[in-house]
């Protein structure tokens, strides 16, 4: 009824806001404080929409491998974890789990099992598993939080921080409860690492924060290969703030101390070994450690010395230089013969050319390797593509108050993440991070902005506007023209456009109260769409929702039953033959032998899978009888899914044709209206998929493949391989590939002698890092 007393209350409730006393400051921080609370809750339960529409039940594929892992750790205790050899995955080369694994993840998820078990909480270790991401995302936030508040001192961007990661779609992408993987407790470590790496540089005395530094990336280590990523972007930032003019003897302290530690707790990893020393990508770091070292002798020179001219400090720096050159010449010459240091790996060689050009059609194959898409920004941070800008830009002209080593810090991660995500989907989850905090800074100061144009004292606006006006009637006088600049250097008609917006106060409070309507309104629909999208993220790719004729939602089981009907139906020592981006589902449900899985390890053997894949039948049949007892193929397009393995067949042939040359994989293929090629069409793949189901596949083979079981909704379908070789099974089963492994012998030992001939037609798949190499060089030598 009455807007203009609304307009204000609203001014009089601004004006008292920005002067709190002390006690109003403290009820301040107790609600800063409580809203981290319900920020730290909120970023719990909305991960659990899976949980609440499914059941406590592991996402995807990768997930039930860590599952398995952490079963084998729980049950067999950590010196059988690592001395592990798993038979019962790549078959019949077999995986030396206990070396190849970050355990970050098992052993997180484990400790959280022994440590409810002993306060007497019965759950489950598949429960604690599917829980595992959503206990993790409450310590990503606080920690997200406090960079925020090391960045910027402001309580209230911390929190606005805080609010942005617990449900952004980019931090939810790999941290539903369920998602048991990796990057689910790697990000609460990335974060970790970075705050303390920040807190370490707020002053001079705070360099024993390196410590905490050091700890929480030995921890990143033990969690995830990215490891990499936090190495070099603390490095890359000491770098930064040195050519910024920003070295101190703290900077140096902090990062030796990171260095140092966090190096010697990397190395004790067997995934990791020497890699920290020897690999290109983790170089870097090490040579701007010795940077430091340098230049902190040069600056101790300096203090001892003070009286010593500028020629003098000059000659010191150029000596001490010189010497560094010449060493590091001299070490890189004696170690570069010896093939001491390693290329870069493929998936980093990805990060900066397109990705299918890689030069390994493996990598190439995995969607989440492809480039960011320009609508997955919004779709993955929505409002935050608006505000990041402003905050990052804000980073420029923050208070002296903070630190400047924070703030180039945070404008090295935001670029360099920036960067990574858009040369991959799944590095979005990298800017997660970098993204909430530089728009909560944003967030904050939008709307410090905002109350302060409704807290104007409009007397002293008026008296000010009144003291200038006869100084800009003076400058009238003196008739200069148009277009020219004052004394400040700004064009007339900025300095028009900035005395109007000063004189009109009403104006300027109508830009706070409007700008205030867009945050509110903009951040109601982010936690709409946040919602929205953890919803559809939470959807496991083992179970789907579907609906029946009258409407009604029907859960979608058939993959998990077609796992059950092979533990229930098979002999324990049955081997599956199936493409590898199910082998980690084989192994951890269904409880069977697998030929590969996501860990991807050996190129050459999965060309071999690929090969047989893709082959005739007949042909294929003479490589299956060898390695297994049952083939299993997805045929979801005959359940309304068309990404299956006639979708994935074209890739088959690309890995199969990088090994075995008779391969041609542009005769393999599809075209626009769906027909295969003649390739494609007497492949095993696409037999197997579509028999009985497809009028036009003839009948198989005799003596080569049955059919068993598909699916009530014909999305999976496994077939018996006829006339097994028992003589081959009886080669492998004597524990070939662990005993070739172990003794050094080229992997093909590990293969039945009846392969021979198909393996001799191989050319070892050979990319930067060549995993075949040392095992070749081997190989040639005898």
């Amino acid at each position: 009824r009455h807007p203009s007393r609304l307009w204000s209350l609203l001014r009089r409730w601004a004006r008292k806001a920005g002067r709190m006393s002390d006690g109003a400051s403290s009820a301040m921080t107790i609600s800063r404080v409580v809203a981290m609370l319900a920020i730290c809750y909120t970023a719990f339960t909305i991960r659990l929409h899976a949980v609440n529409v499914y059941g406590r039940v592991i996402h995807e594929f990768d997930p039930w491998f860590n599952f398995r892992a952490t079963d084998y750790l729980v049950n067999h205790g950590t010196k059988a974890f690592f001395s592990w050899y798993d038979e019962e995955a790549w078959y019949p080369l077999g995986r030396p789990v206990g070396t190849t694994i970050y355990p970050g993840l098992q052993y997180t998820a484990a400790y959280l099992y022994y440590g409810l078990q002993a306060i007497g909480i019965d759950m489950s270790l598949n429960d604690v598993c599917v829980f595992t991401p959503a206990v993790m995302a409450p310590l990503a936030v606080s920690f997200t939080a406090g960079m925020a508040y090391e960045v910027s001192g402001s309580g209230n961007a911390a929190v606005a921080a805080g609010f942005f990661m617990a449900i952004a779609p980019a931090h939810l992408m790999r941290s539903v409860a369920g998602g048991f993987d990796n990057e689910s407790v790697a990000v609460a470590a990335i974060v970790a690492t970075f705050y303390f790496w920040m807190r370490s540089l707020r002053n001079e005395g705070s360099w024993p924060w390196g410590f905490a530094t050091a700890v929480a990336y030995i921890y990143m280590v033990a969690a995830w290969g990215g490891y990499t990523f936090v190495l070099n972007m603390v490095g890359l930032s000491a770098a930064v703030m040195v050519v910024t003019g920003n070295f101190t003897p703290n900077l140096h302290k902090s990062y030796s101390i990171f260095y140092l530690i966090g190096t010697l707790g990397a190395i004790q990893f067997p995934v990791v070994g020497l890699a920290p020393l020897k690999s290109l990508e983790q170089l870097g770091p090490m040579g701007i450690f010795f940077w430091l070292q340098l230049l902190m002798i040069i600056h101790r020179f300096k203090k001892m010395n003070r009286d010593l001219d500028e020629r003098k400090i000059h000659e010191f720096q150029f000596m001490v230089y010189s010497v560094a050159v010449l060493v590091f010449a001299v070490v890189v010459g004696l170690l570069m013969p010896k093939g001491y240091l390693g290329p870069l790996s493929s998936r980093i060689r990805g990060l900066f050319v397109q990705h299918t050009r890689t030069g390994n059609p493996l990598v190439d194959s995995v969607a989440e390797h492809q480039a960011t898409r320009d609508e997955m920004y919004w779709q993955y941070f929505h409002m935050v593509c608006f505000l990041a800008p402003v905050g990052f830009a804000k980073l420029f002209f923050l208070p002296k108050t903070v630190s400047n080593e924070s703030k180039w810090f945070m404008i090295s991660y935001t670029v360099v993440s920036t960067y990574f995500s858009r040369k991959m989907i799944r590095l979005i989850l990298l800017l997660a991070p970098a993204s909430s905090i530089i728009a909560g800074i944003a967030l904050d100061f939008l709307i410090t902005w905002s109350m302060a144009q409704q807290t104007i004292d409009e007397e002293k606006e008026k008296a000010a506007a009144a003291e200038a006006a006869p100084a800009k009637t003076s400058q009238g006088l003196k008739g200069k023209p148009k277009g020219k600049r004052n004394s400040s250097g700004s064009p007339a008609f900025v300095r028009d456009l900035t005395d109007f917006y000063a004189e009109n106060i009403a104006l300027r409070q109508a830009f706070g109260i409007l700008m205030m309507v867009l945050l509110c309104t903009s951040t109601f629909y982010y936690w709409g769409h946040c919602q929205h999208m953890a919803e559809n993220l939470s959807n496991p790719s083992i179970m789907l929702v579907g609906r029946s004729r009258d409407g009604k939602p029907v859960m979608i089981d058939d993959f998990r039953e077609s796992y059950w009907w092979l533990r229930d139906n098979t002999p324990e020592d049955a081997r599956v033959m199936a493409w590898w981006d199910y082998g980690y589902q084989i192994n951890g449900i269904a409880n069977r032998t697998t030929i590969a899985d996501g860990n991807t390890w050996n190129h050459e053997h999965i060309a071999l899978l690929g090969r047989a894949l893709v082959s005739p039948v007949k042909k294929a049949h003479r490589i299956v009888r060898h390695l297994a007892d049952y083939v299993l193929v997805w045929s979801t397009r005959y359940g309304g899914m068309y990404g299956d393995d006639i979708a994935k067949s074209p890739h088959m042939a690309r890995i199969g044709g990088s090994v075995y040359k008779d391969i041609d994989p542009t005769q393999f293929y599809q075209d626009q209206q769906g027909n295969p090629s003649e390739m494609m069409r007497k492949s095993l793949i696409f037999n197997l998929v579509n028999f009985r189901l497809d009028p036009a596949i003839p009948e198989l083979k005799p003596d080569t493949f049955k059919e068993v079981y598909t699916s009530k909704n014909n999305m999976v379908r496994i077939y018996q391989v006829l006339k097994v070789s028992k003589k081959s099974k009886k080669y492998i089963n004597e524990g070939r590939g662990r005993q070739a492994f172990f003794s050094g012998q080229t992997l093909d030992h590990a293969y039945p002698p009846a392969l021979a001939a198909i393996l001799a037609g191989k050319e070892d798949f050979e990319q930067l890092e060549d995993f075949n190499r040392e095992r070749k060089t081997k190989k040639e030598v005898e």
